[in-house]
């Protein structure tokens, strides 16, 4: 299980043995957040600027499997999803950094936009602990997030669309 205290083993190891860019997404950004409210088992990172090797990404799962993680638990899927917002370049925010590796999270545009993607209801819920957490952060944003928020009320079904008002009302 991942949880905070073994993200910040994990970034630690990470900037001293990997190069290049890379962005962390999914439920994963909530424990390096310091947010534990709630079990996942993967670590969604991704290259950034394409640039990585296959033996950055080997390294990757060495690092994770030095944590007692299972070499599965590196999840590079989230790329796909990444790959599909146009100009998620200015939604990343610098989490850490060493002389070759650079970390970044999503912003609460981001963050939310990947996650409504789902919108399953635990991708909804990480969506309103990002939030509450990153209160600033969505104030700056609140425009934008509404207006994704209000077009996914939209479209969502009836079950989804509780915790989509959820959303909204936090950022009203």
């Amino acid at each position: 299980m991942i949880n905070s205290k073994l993200m910040e083993k994990f970034i630690a190891k990470v900037l001293t043995k990997l190069e290049g860019e890379w962005v962390i997404i999914g439920g994963t950004v909530l424990s390096l957040l310091g947010i534990d409210g709630r079990v996942t088992m993967d670590i969604d990172m991704v290259s950034i600027n394409n640039k990585s090797s296959n033996g950055q990404s080997i390294k990757l799962m060495e690092i994770a499997e030095s944590l007692g993680l299972p070499v599965e638990a590196i999840n590079q899927a989230g790329e796909y999803f990444l790959s599909k917002v146009d100009g998620y370049q200015a939604h990343l925010v610098l989490f850490a950094e060493s002389k070759k590796c650079k970390i970044y999270r999503p912003d609460a545009f981001l963050f939310v936009k990947l996650k409504l993607a789902r919108a399953s209801e635990t991708d909804l819920s990480d969506c309103i602990a990002f939030l509450k957490h990153n209160e600033e952060e969505a104030r700056a944003l609140k425009k934008d997030l509404l207006k994704l928020i209000k077009t996914s009320i939209k479209t969502a079904p009836a079950d989804k669309q509780r915790k989509l008002l959820e959303i909204q009302n936090l950022l009203a």
